[in-house]
């Protein structure tokens, strides 16, 4: 399978974001990967763009995010960039929340802090850099060939 590359670029605004996650999960599905896996991939980029949003630039639109997906041999590698505050490295190295919930008690379910966490256990390998003032937060999926379809050279941009 060739390596190929999709990008979108989107306005640091919250209302983008479904569309970003719209367009991970059509991808996803194209390539016949289960539902499932589709949507926690999908859940992922989601959750790191939101934070791209909100801690980077403060909710502040008017600034660039930038999603590349690349699929690379057997593995999905998503890499969410911006240009805002740098996030805090040890934050990965963090267990961070529980993911496990008391179904008894649901009202002191936190509906913050557990993004990292999410994407942490989903994906096989998380990795943040900041360098020369652009941040990048890149996950890496591993795919079972036997369920991928090769799609082409698949290239577009969202604006």
């Amino acid at each position: 399978m060739r390596p190929k590359v999709i990008k979108i670029v989107i306005d640091s605004k919250l209302e983008e974001v479904p569309s970003v996650g719209r367009k991970v999960r059509e991808i996803c599905l194209s390539m016949r990967l289960p539902s499932f896996e589709a949507f926690q991939i999908e859940l992922c980029v989601v959750e790191a763009v939101t934070n791209s949003i909100k801690h980077a630039y403060r909710l502040e639109a008017g600034h660039q995010v930038e999603i590349t997906l690349s699929i690379v041999s057997d593995k999905f590698v998503f890499d969410i960039c911006d240009t805002g505050i740098p996030m805090d490295s040890k934050l990965l190295e963090e267990k961070g929340p529980a993911l496990s919930v008391d179904a008894d008690n649901l009202e002191s379910i936190s509906e913050k802090g557990r993004g990292l966490a999410i994407i942490k256990k989903i994906m096989d390998n998380v990795v943040y850099t900041s360098k020369q003032g652009k941040n990048c937060f890149s996950m890496r999926k591993k795919l079972d060939l036997k369920s991928v379809v090769d799609t082409g050279n698949l290239k577009f941009e969202i604006r």
